[in-house]
């Protein structure tokens, strides 16, 4: 299935610290939304959805700013790029799949329907197969849908050879975009009863294709960099708190109509102000934090948080959140995205990271690196 920093490549990363700042925060507000409405304190759509859309425009912007010069001068080798981002996805979520594994044979029992859902997960090619209904972990549905864009960015970054067939590309996927949106509500029972319908590549792809052209733009040195950085913090908490208070009573309300013109309007505007971003020098180690423990993050607070109540309390005699009062369920929330936050970092450093280099081959430095966002 599919999911993947001062602003200017310093010599130790080409990773743009604004985008992997944006990155982290996006992870935040998707646990918050899910742990929150898992535990009926609220339900702010629009934190679910467009903090999912910031993850395709940030993936398309991160690797069209990586590999824009290799594909340019002919260095670049789809298949090695194809490998280095299995190996950015595949450990941890290969590990969460196993873990995951006991439960689902004690649900369902063992099939071969299981089986097949298992080897398409370890692939990442259920993105092809229903990935909202296929996806072994929770929120694993965008990451079957990033491994398509993987297969098609060699294909994408060809119109970057002339900068109006780029710009056409990105019109035209809109387009589609728009329409497999419209699609999807207005067919029979709309939204709510078609969500594998919606959750397909053709619903994101001018998202991923409009963070190319951030990504390229970004890496010709055509974005200058904001001399104001407290002005652009402002801008990308402003954005978050535009989420939240245009946020719809009803679930699929975000996307469309006057909220998905402008709610997708203003993921664009602050990724391209992550993009222009200076990090000021105390910002940038919590940065990087922020952007190695993105992945993790996103795949661990479902995994711990339904561990803990639907396996650990129950054998432990305590209730269960929705017997809690408000405060509790908040706290509770806050604890689980911590523990999330810091395993993720841990497995980052000391299980992923180390991975990638034992199986990266001979991917150039830049891929390996590249490998990390």
């Amino acid at each position: 299935m599919p999911f993947s920093a001062i602003s200017e490549p310093t010599r130790q990363s080409s990773r743009v610290l604004g985008w992997d700042l944006l990155r982290g925060l996006c992870a935040f507000a998707v646990a918050a939304y899910h742990l929150m409405y898992w535990q009926d304190v609220a339900s702010i759509h629009t934190l679910g959805s467009y903090g999912v859309y910031l993850f395709f425009i940030l993936s398309g912007a991160s690797l069209a700013y990586s590999y824009v010069d290799d594909i340019e001068s002919g260095r670049f080798s789809t298949l090695n790029f194809l490998w280095v981002r299995y190996l950015r996805l595949a450990p941890l979520y290969l590990v969460l799949m196993a873990v995951a594994l006991p439960w689902k044979l004690l649900k369902d029992g063992a099939s071969l329907s299981l089986a097949t859902t298992y080897l398409l997960n370890a692939t990442f090619l259920f993105g092809f197969f229903n990935p909202s209904m296929n996806a072994v972990l929770v929120g694993g549905w965008s990451l079957g849908i990033e491994a398509i864009f993987y297969l098609l960015f060699p294909l994408l970054m060809l119109g970057f050879r002339r900068w109006w067939l780029a710009s056409i590309l990105f019109f035209a996927l809109l387009v589609v975009q728009a329409g497999w949106i419209y699609g999807s509500f207005t067919a029979v029972g709309g939204y709510v009863q078609n969500p594998s319908h919606y959750f397909q590549a053709p619903a994101f792809a001018a998202y991923f294709m409009g963070g190319c052209i951030l990504g390229v733009l970004k890496r010709r040195r055509l974005l200058e960099q904001f001399g104001n950085s407290f002005a652009a913090f402002v801008v990308l908490l402003s954005g978050f708190a535009l989420l939240v208070l245009v946020n719809p009573a009803l679930a699929g309300d975000e996307i469309v109509g006057w909220r998905g013109f402008v709610l997708s309007s203003v993921c664009f505007l602050m990724v391209y102000v992550a993009t222009k971003l200076r990090v000021p020098s105390r910002l940038q180690k919590i940065s990087g934090y922020f952007g190695d423990a993105t992945y993790g993050l996103y795949l661990l607070h479902p995994v711990l948080y339904f561990g803990l109540v639907l396996i650990a309390f129950p054998r432990l005699g305590i209730d269960g959140p929705s017997q809690w009062v408000v405060s509790f369920r908040l706290l509770f929330g806050a604890l689980v995205i911590g523990l999330a936050f810091c395993l993720a970092i841990f497995s980052e450093r000391y299980f992923e990271k180390p991975i990638r280099k034992c199986f990266s081959g001979r991917s150039s430095n830049r891929q390996i690196r590249a490998a990390a966002e």
